[in-house]
């Protein structure tokens, strides 16, 4: 009998034991189309709040009164309660509020618009979140006239396995009247962490522009002088901080520190793009820093001045910083290690050869235009004119392909792909490689409500930098175009940032220009009051783009993307409801899939399964010995 009761005892065990493993399993990750590890959790978020195939209606309503007011007021951010109805999903009590510092006080300045950034906080005022998401971005695309920079530059992130916050395209409907096409991202919060770390008990750090230490060099061990590095979680471990640090500038043991991959592919990921408004930038910024268990994470984050949104010129790719090498640790002391750096270069490799590659991107923009180009014909807020969203796609590509030419060149080193150590160039929108200050040219795309104005000076950036949650180029002098076909050349841009810094509102007061040559209107009387300035010597680039391309402000802020004459055609069929591989990311450089770790509740789960097991063997240990 006692026998009998045993092994009964030792079949339920085992059973508890299968059943949790199965939920472990279960619950962690499936596999999308594209090899991809995916979590369920995530599935439904990007089904139901961030599809990437359709833009998704979100119906705002508001007191009128309270709306008006916060319109009036937007340099205020003060939340007003609203219900929403996001895709389909209903809510009250969500807090609604603008959002943005230069940005939004160009905006404020603009006698004809109203467009500003909002911020949806669904827990604002009761505890409840959509799907799981607790905060979302709506970004107006100020600077942006093709609207979809952002949305690629995410998406490449995702195919590299970086940890991206979710995005989307949507339609904003106010007291059910039609706003305009925004897009959609997520804050990096508790949601954001638990899905791409498993946990979101360690550390977030933001890097902003304001204060110092966001280049990541040493200042010493006292947490405190890294203003540069705003604390965005509720706690944080200091010494943690300043260990790494140390270990980044002052040892060379980074991988006890650092994700390493996360890392090499943040860097690579700003390069291919092109995107200085980021750490490797003037403004160091644009960032996230995550620490779990002293391990460093660096995350992506903001992206509407990717692909050459602050000048058309391309950076060295061993040396892509504005300003010293040096003070850049993170970059200058990872490539330094040839196994690092080797790996860096297979990144690099891999998207020029699949997502990036002429007829992969331009059939991925082609088929993003089809899918967006309605809405924004239909908007009845939107910064730039049908004609110059247009003139922007075509641009962006011609962009995107001069950039994959001389990457290419630099990996196979027929182009250098490093300097003299000074970086790839100086002051905002110009200078680097074969080039120097530029002050627009015929490339520029200015919106209909532009203000032109003499202001060459230096872009700052607009960073969201609340607890919810500079840029320059390396001038190309010989561009380079596909062939059979005509790119549009390197021009050096000046342009203000919009970034998503909620609290950073004591920044220099500096007017946020849009990419492609255009100030909105009312803000040229701001122009000479930037605080980052342009070098005041250098040369136009040699390969200069024909007039007639873009509307040429006549002294300001012109620049930005051209339009090419052709563009490429071709490309790929994009598997219906999914992202075009394009060749992906095959490897080479470590793991590139964005694997999904197991939740806490799923540990705990293992965990208690495990105790039952140990217990069911002492409980046997004993029963054996007290019979012998």
């Amino acid at each position: 009998m006692k026998n009998k009761c045993t092994s009964l005892l030792l079949c339920f065990c085992s059973i508890c034991l299968i059943l949790a493993g199965c939920q472990f399993g279960s619950s962690s990750s499936s596999t999308d189309s594209s090899g991809t590890a995916v979590s369920k959790e995530t599935q439904k978020i990007e089904e139901t709040v961030f599809p990437k195939d359709k833009v998704v209606d979100v119906k705002i309503t508001i007191d009128e009164d309270q709306f008006q007011d916060m319109l009036d007021n937007a340099s205020a951010e003060e939340y007003k309660p609203a219900s929403v109805e996001y895709n389909g999903i209903k809510l009250d009590n969500v807090g609604i509020r603008t959002k943005g510092n230069l940005s939004l006080r160009s905006v404020v300045q603009m006698e004809d618009s109203n467009r500003y950034s909002f911020k949806l906080s669904f827990d604002e005022y009761v505890n409840q979140t959509l799907e799981g998401i607790s905060k979302i971005n709506l970004n107006n695309n100020y600077s942006d006239a093709t609207s979809m920079r952002e949305f690629l530059t995410y998406e490449l992130a995702e195919l590299m396995g970086l940890p991206t916050p979710e995005y989307s395209f949507v339609n904003i409907y106010i007291n059910d009247e039609l706003w305009g096409f925004y897009l959609a991202v997520e804050q990096i919060d508790e949601s954001y962490l638990e899905r791409n770390f498993g946990t979101s008990y360690g550390s977030l750090y933001k890097g902003v522009m304001t204060g110092q230490g966001s280049d990541l060099t040493w200042l010493g061990d006292d947490p405190d002088l890294y203003t540069g590095l705003e604390v965005k979680s509720e706690k944080s471990d200091g010494d943690a901080l300043i260990a790494m640090l140390n270990e980044l500038n002052n040892g060379s043991d980074y991988e006890k520190y650092i994700d390493i991959e996360d890392a090499l592919g943040y860097i690579a990921l700003n390069v291919l793009t092109n995107n200085t408004d980021s750490y490797l930038g003037s403004n160091k910024q644009n960032y996230y820093l995550y620490e779990e268990d002293g391990v460093f994470s660096i995350l992506p984050w903001d992206y509407n001045m990717a692909f050459g949104g602050l000048g058309r010129s391309s950076l060295y790719i061993d040396e892509p910083t504005q300003g010293a090498l040096d003070e850049r640790p993170l970059i200058a002391k990872l490539l330094a290690v040839d196994e690092y750096k080797e790996q860096y270069h297979q990144i690099l490799s891999e998207a020029i050869g699949g997502y990036l590659a002429n007829d992969t991107f331009t059939a991925r923009v082609q088929e993003v235009k089809s899918m967006i180009a309605e809405y924004v014909k239909a908007d009845p807020n939107a910064f730039y004119t049908y004609d110059e969203f247009e003139k922007g796609v075509t641009s962006l590509i011609s962009t995107n392909a001069s950039q994959v030419k001389d990457i290419s060149e630099q990996l196979d080193g027929t182009s250098p792909s490093a300097g003299d150590g000074s970086g790839s160039g100086g002051g905002m929108g110009g200078g680097g490689r074969g080039g120097g200050m530029g002050r627009g040219d015929a490339e520029g795309v200015a919106p209909s409500n532009a203000a032109t104005g003499g202001n060459t000076g230096g872009a700052t950036a607009d960073d969201e930098t609340t607890a919810d949650g500079a840029s320059f180029s390396k001038q190309n002098a010989n561009a380079q175009t596909a062939p059979d076909h005509t790119a549009a050349n390197t021009a050096n841009n000046v342009v203000q940032n919009d970034t998503q810094n909620d609290a950073a509102t004591d920044q220099s007061n500096t007017a946020n220009q849009p990419p492609a040559g255009e100030v909105p209107s009312d803000i040229a009387s701001q122009n000479s009051e930037q605080s980052n300035t342009t070098p005041t010597d250098g040369a136009q680039p040699d390969a200069q783009v024909e007039e007639g391309n873009g509307v040429t402000p006549p002294d300001g802020f012109g620049g930005g993307m051209g339009e090419a004459p052709d563009g490429f055609g071709g490309g790929m069929e994009r598997p219906e409801g999914g992202m075009m591989g394009g060749g992906g990311f095959p490897g080479g450089g470590g793991n590139q899939q964005n694997v999904q770790q197991g939740t806490t509740q799923d540990l705990i789960a293992v965990a208690v399964s495990l105790i039952i097991v140990i217990l069911a063997c002492l409980f046997v240990t004993f029963y054996k010995r007290k019979r012998l």
